[in-house]
């Protein structure tokens, strides 16, 4: 009976340790982002989001260094809105009236969700991709994992060419082993992601996105 007992007691110190550890991590990678994080003119754009991304890249040509960058910024934000609408959510509108999942979220399925996908310069013009992802099961969390890609800009009269390479990517502020990015994508149907894209080239074993318009 003494040993049962200690077992039991076992068994709840060591759940209670699980429990807060994981309180622990989710509340060191918290991370809140809102709408108001969104680039707003692209959210509230009506026309066709593919047409108008490719008609801001045509721009690159007669751009300045700087205006480049921002131009790259607001196209992979059409195409990321774009391609969510087309592949993933028809119905993903954070910055609409309608107060729904299918509105207020990329995906949901009760345990975990996806509530904002978009691209922002940093200070060194790198494109960082922000996915914000939480849950509202057993335990409220919510985070976000940033995605940071090198940007290689070749411009030969009216041809586009532009490479984003990844470099670095971490949740919240924790930077992670791209190991552990090959380990996931390797359970993963890359080739179905890949295709998601609208526009561009998605490549999961080089982690390049590559875009090209040809003048």
């Amino acid at each position: 009976m003494k040993l049962i007992k200690r077992l039991l007691v076992l068994i709840i110190v060591l759940a209670l340790a699980l429990v807060i550890g994981v309180i622990i991590i989710a509340r060191s990678v918290a991370v809140e982002v809102t709408d108001e994080d969104l680039p707003q003119d692209v959210y509230m754009e009506t026309g066709d989001l593919l047409t108008i991304a490719e008609l801001n890249l045509a721009n690159l040509v007669f751009a300045d260094e700087q205006d480049q960058f921002t131009i790259i910024e607001e196209f992979m934000n059409y195409i990321l809105l774009d391609s969510i609408r087309t592949n993933i959510n028809s119905a993903y509108d954070p910055l609409g009236d309608l107060n729904t999942d299918n509105a207020n979220y990329v995906i949901s399925d009760g345990a975990f969700y996806i509530d904002y996908v978009y691209a922002e310069l940093n200070d060194t013009d790198q494109m960082v991709i922000c996915i914000s992802f939480g849950t509202d099961q057993y335990y409220q969390m919510h985070s976000a994992l940033y995605l940071t890609f090198d940007i290689d800009i070749e411009i030969v009269l009216l041809n586009i060419n532009v490479v984003l390479t990844l470099s670095e990517y971490r949740i919240a502020d924790k930077e992670l082993s791209m190991r552990i990015l090959d380990f996931v994508f390797d359970k993963l149907d890359k080739s179905t992601i890949e295709d998601s894209m609208t526009f561009g080239t998605l490549d999961l074993d080089e982690y390049t996105f590559t875009i090209s318009l040809i003048g």
